[in-house]
């Protein structure tokens, strides 16, 4: 035990040491800003979401710095809770300057690498706490093959290296796992998995139900006082989520717990896509549709917006119209009112939905080690996508990810036979939770949390080829 003990610690250290060497290689071939045609910047490996993340997180440093309550500072809650809090506690405790130039968008170079140092250990800590718990449970081969997978798998670990909020949802989940596959717990453990679900909810925004499989999975194995248990972790739950319904209390005078992104996404990712291919539209003609819909329905609700504002100057599409909002609470109903729109067009051509979810759906499990370094090296996805370097990894990916599932499926197999049915029940609901509500994107990115779920059965599927490969030997 102690020998093995020994070889998980060097795994565990070894794959943090790749990370970051990954991350300093990382910094200094990306950590720059680009000048673009407006005159303004981007950085390369801050951009989209991750902008969004870290100059959110700067705006709140700014806000505590000025003596702002906590829960009063941020903007309006469009997407993941916690990653600008993250963000706002690195600049604050550090007393950084995101932007080297904010009316240039130009960010501040070289203020970073502790933020990534941390997102690493935080990362292998947590792997570290999953092994404590595994290795009570599981023989000490599969343990071997889980923390290594979970070590060095490329699709994984290539995101502690970037200012993408993967890894903390990475770090989340793994410490989750490592207390609800403990045997028997107690009422402290219970709390602490009500604790991580609230925390891993603002993490990612459509987590916020995962309580659900996660109670249904208790009621099957909890052996004792089951409703004062359950009573225990929704406890845990609530009082993380209390948080951000304070917050947006404090700020908005409404008390709500869902992101704008919940009630939009389908309608900015999947209907414009949908409904322009079935009336045989163009983009700037389904926006234009929408944008006179929502201005009708602002007219007759009598809510106020900023028709002179820049984003209207620029186009009269609907989220034009939601950005030139005047007040926090309309924006609640204007995105309650996509939502309804959203249905109602889903209704009309559920065929056509159904086609391009499952297309997408297929898409989306394909795994892709590659994205870091394609975000960093091109200005978005679109272009990369229509590269030729896209087309000449796309094989290679193929060949990785049908190995990776290929050894899954054994593993899967396995722990059929050998009736692990308790640890296949939370991973068959996780995987499923984590991939149904996102695999309409279409987008790799988002099947990668199941990874963490799928590992467990990698490490089956290793030993049981391991065995094989040893019955084979002894009958040659």
């Amino acid at each position: 035990m102690i020998q093995n003990n020994k070889i998980i610690t060097l795994v565990i250290f070894l794959g943090f040491f790749i990370s970051v060497l990954f991350t300093i290689n990382n910094l200094n071939k990306y950590d720059k800003n680009i000048k673009t045609a407006d005159d303004l910047y981007y950085h390369q490996m801050i951009k989209f979401d991750a902008y969004r993340y870290l100059s959110h997180g700067y705006e709140i440093k700014n806000q505590l710095k000025n003596g702002k309550n906590f829960f009063e500072t941020g903007r309006g809650h469009f997407t993941k809770y916690l990653p600008p809090r993250i963000a706002a506690a690195y600049y604050y405790v550090f007393d950084l300057d995101f932007f080297d130039n904010f009316d240039k968008k130009k960010v501040n170079l070289g203020i970073h690498f502790p933020y990534l140092l941390f997102q690493c250990i935080f990362y292998f800590f947590s792997v570290s706490l999953l092994y404590l718990s595994a290795s009570k449970i599981f023989n000490r081969k599969i343990c071997f093959y889980l923390i290594l997978f979970l070590c060095l798998e490329p699709t994984i670990n290539q995101y502690h290296a970037s200012f993408w909020s993967e890894s903390f949802l990475f770090s989340f989940i793994i410490i989750l796992c490592s207390l609800i596959i403990r045997q028997n717990p107690n009422k402290w453990i219970l709390f602490l998995v009500g604790i991580f679900l609230g925390i891993l909810s603002l993490q990612k925004e459509y987590a916020i139900f995962y309580i659900i499989p996660i109670i249904i999975y208790y009621l099957f194995y909890l052996k004792n006082q089951k409703l004062k248990n359950i009573t225990v972790l929704l406890l845990g739950f609530l009082i993380v989520l209390s948080i951000l319904g304070f917050n947006n209390l404090k700020r908005t005078g409404n008390f709500y717990l869902m992101a704008a992104t919940t009630k939009l996404s389908l309608h900015t990712h999947l209907i414009d896509y949908v409904i322009s291919v079935a009336r045989n539209l163009d983009d700037y003609e389904f926006n234009k549709i929408e944008g006179e819909a929502v201005l009708q329905w602002l007219n007759n609700n009598s809510i106020e917006f900023n028709s002179d504002s820049k984003y209207l100057k620029k186009s009269k599409g609907y989220m034009q119209y939601r950005y030139s909002l005047t007040s926090e609470k309309d924006v609640i109903s204007f995105d309650n009112y996509i939502m309804s729109r959203t249905f109602n067009y889903m209704r009309e051509y559920p065929f056509d939905f159904a086609k391009q979810i499952f297309k997408r759906s297929i898409h989306i499990t394909l795994l892709n080690p590659f994205h870091i370094y394609s975000d960093h090296k091109y200005t978005s996805g679109e272009v990369y996508y229509l590269s030729n370097e896209h087309d000449k990894i796309v094989p290679y990916r193929v060949f990785y990810t049908l190995i990776v599932y290929i050894v899954c499926l054994i593993g899967f197999i396995s722990m059929i036979k050998t009736k692990n049915y308790k640890i296949l029940l939370f991973l068959i609901m996780s995987i499923l939770y984590f991939l149904l509500p996102v695999s309409w994107l279409g987008n790799t990115r988002n099947f990668v949390p199941c990874l963490i779920f799928i590992s467990f059965f990698f490490a089956f599927g290793v030993d049981r080829i391991q065995e094989l490969i040893g019955e084979t030997k002894k009958q040659q």
